[in-house]
């Protein structure tokens, strides 16, 4: 039996090998090859083999099941040929941007009190529409890493606002605030929402992020939640400006205190059905998604945003026994294409 193993890098990275270490205690063959690997002629693959505890160069046929990483799902040549031929992990169809996220889950009646307010930003009327509504809100770009550009405006009168950027606080006139929605959002792609006071008693910003995988019997497990918190961020939880982890249970405590454990297995229940719930908008069989959600002072629980490719850094071990008992599962149940 054989699982293809698609990433970017050209030589496998530690979960690779741990994957195919534990994946040949099974009975499972690893082949690992990145984009460059596939050649779309032959439809031959020239990747890694790993076998008898060591990687060998080998060409291969193309694998009737792959685990594809969503980062390399901008090889989209390769993609479109692989899902031809094979089940992919990830097969790039039905990707959902932020802004489709929340109007996809607004469309359900289930989902719309966990929805963010939310519109692409066109012309500076979007940004004061959404002042006048809410008071506050926050600008963010289509595409960002780490929250870097991430602002958020405060209305306190028609004509004094505040803008937030990380732990720096300015006010500005309302003609200001125009000059540098013009200069700095309008020219990008950016989005505007509903700000939401996702904040610790201390009153940084937290975001809680949830990893799931799927099991040997092709269901959604948690194998960690992290509550982030950006020390002295107003906005983010951008570690680069400052911030950390703290432990799940010690956080529930400190803010509920006597709710915490009913709080918690909220949040867990609610995690697993939000998990369903995207991956049943993907319309694809993922192996793999993380969640950030956001708790307002009322104690309402936020989607803020779903990644396909979560950090995997602190979890390698529990994540290649889950993954290689879902290689089984797959083999077991996907192998006819």
């Amino acid at each position: 039996m054989r699982i293809g193993y698609l990433r970017n890098y050209k030589q496998p990275q530690t979960l690779a090998n741990l994957i195919a270490s534990i994946a040949q205690s099974k009975d499972i063959e690893i082949l690992y090859f990145s984009p460059k690997d596939v050649n779309l002629k032959t439809r031959r693959i020239n990747g890694l083999l790993f076998k008898d505890s060591c990687w060998k160069r080998i060409k291969a046929k193309t694998p009737k099941i792959i685990d594809v990483n969503a980062n390399c799902l901008k090889h989209k040549e390769v993609i479109k040929h692989l899902r031809k031929y094979a089940h992919l992990t990830d097969n790039g169809l039905n990707r959902i941007s932020k802004l489709t996220l929340q109007e996809l889950l607004n469309e359900d009646p289930d989902y719309q009190n966990y929805t963010i307010p939310t519109k692409s930003c066109a012309f500076f009327s979007d940004i004061e529409e959404f002042l006048n509504e809410y008071s506050e809100i926050v600008l963010r770009p289509i595409r960002s890493k780490r929250a870097d550009g991430v602002y958020k405006i405060s209305k306190i009168n028609p004509e004094k606002y505040f803008l937030d950027y990380f732990n720096t606080t300015i006010e500005v006139s309302y003609e200001e605030l125009i000059v540098f929605c013009n200069n700095e959002i309008l020219i990008k792609d950016y989005l505007v929402q509903k700000y939401i006071d996702s904040k610790t008693p201390q009153g940084d910003s937290f975001d809680w992020r949830i990893h799931f995988e799927k099991t040997g019997h092709g269901n959604w497990r948690i194998i960690n939640n992290q509550i982030r918190i950006g020390l002295n961020q107003k906005i983010t939880t951008n570690w680069n400006q400052g911030g950390g982890i703290i432990d799940t249970d010690i956080f529930m405590k400190l803010k509920y205190s006597d709710q915490a454990e009913m709080k918690l297995e909220q949040v867990k229940e609610f995690g697993l059905k939000a998990a369903a719930k995207l991956e049943s908008l993907r319309k694809t069989k993922l192996a793999t998604i993380s969640i950030d959600l956001g708790i307002d002072h009322n104690g309402d629980i936020f989607i803020f945003e779903a990644n396909d490719a979560p950090i995997t850094t602190s979890l390698l071990g529990e994540i290649a026994m889950i993954r290689t008992d879902y290689y089984q599962y797959l083999l077991k149940n996907k192998s006819d294409k």
